[in-house]
């Protein structure tokens, strides 16, 4: 273990100071344990004699583990992270560097906090195992009105209903998909707050967080007369154009103010950028989006094209004096 963090601090100092290889290969141990309890806590009887639903083995046992596991990796990362900032104390860093351990920060969070989603596919791996594809099309076949739920009465028949509808209604790629949009942007959440304080510090981020609320505070006021002047859609652009103003001012404004009120704008905007995306993308969705594409993907990789060129300003303000 001890050669392992050497080699990765002489070799690739960024990876080291983020523990992603320790954290990421926990995580994937964990995930392993969540992906095969959720196998064997089912069985053949839970697929033909009742409506299976997705997450009702996971409570309460797996949800506890699930709790107690990403707590404790979190919250050991950020312990053994916060020992070591090579931005802050002005390690030899560009922004390429600074982009690339946001994203490591990204995949530790999302790593720690998905055992849900290996703990359901381990379910569904059960359900193919007991009923293939090609069997529960067969069941389909023999008995074409299943739908209307007839001859209840029937086991064999009642077997065969039940298969088919946990067949049509178990975990598969488009909830899998789902479940992930939220953990995804759980995790972008949680990385960005990461990112800030590692960036600034905890004193600029709260004094971010009060900025925001008093600004919210002044926008509700001015909504009050938008609305009745423009309509209802004007208080939703009236938010969303104050927060890409406010990330334009982080950056015109580097150098012209004090290094904390810059700090303050710096957090500001790199927690309102998703929220900002994400409605900029829901007023437009529809009339300029292609159909069927998917809004949290868009604002995650829109997220990260920022982050990149945003860092850029990061160092500038970093190396501004104090």
């Amino acid at each position: 273990m001890k050669k392992i963090e050497q080699y990765l601090l002489e070799r690739y100092p960024s990876l080291w100071n983020t523990k992603i290889v320790w954290l990421l290969g926990i995580a994937f141990c964990a995930h392993l344990f969540f992906f095969l309890f959720g196998f064997f806590s089912v069985n053949e009887e839970d697929f033909s004699t009742k409506y299976f639903g997705t997450i009702e083995k996971f409570f309460p046992i797996a949800f506890l583990l699930n709790f107690v596991i990403s707590t404790l990796l979190l919250v050991g990362w950020l312990v053994q992270m916060s020992k070591n900032n090579a931005f802050k104390h002005f390690y030899p860093s560009n922004a390429l560097k600074l982009f690339g351990q946001f994203v490591q920060y990204f995949l530790i969070v999302f790593a720690s906090i998905t055992f849900f989603i290996s703990f359901v596919m381990g379910e569904d791996v059960r359900f193919r195992c007991h009923y293939s594809s090609s069997y529960v099309a067969s069941l389909k076949l023999q008995y074409p009105t299943i739908e209307n739920k007839m001859d209840y009465d029937d086991p064999q028949l009642q077997e065969a209903y039940y298969v088919i509808t946990n067949a049509e209604n178990k975990i598969g790629v488009v909830k899998i998909l789902g479940y992930l949009d939220i953990f995804m942007m759980i995790a972008l959440f949680f990385s960005l707050i990461v990112f800030c304080v590692r960036v600034t510090n905890v004193r600029s981020f709260l004094f971010g967080i009060v900025f925001s609320h008093v600004l919210a505070l002044l926008l509700a006021i001015l909504s009050i007369i938008t609305v009745f002047a423009l309509g209802g859609d004007s208080v939703a652009w009236l938010y969303i154009l104050t927060a890409y103003l406010m990330i334009f001012a982080s950056v015109y404004l580097l150098g012209h103010i004090s290094k904390l009120h810059s700090a303050i704008l710096i957090n500001f905007s790199l927690i309102v950028f998703v929220p900002a995306c994400y409605s900029t993308l829901l007023l437009i969705e529809g009339r300029l989006l292609p159909s069927g594409l998917p809004t949290n993907y868009v604002v995650l990789a829109a997220t990260f094209v920022f982050i990149y060129f945003y860092s850029r300003v990061l160092h500038q303000w970093k190396a501004g004096a104090e």
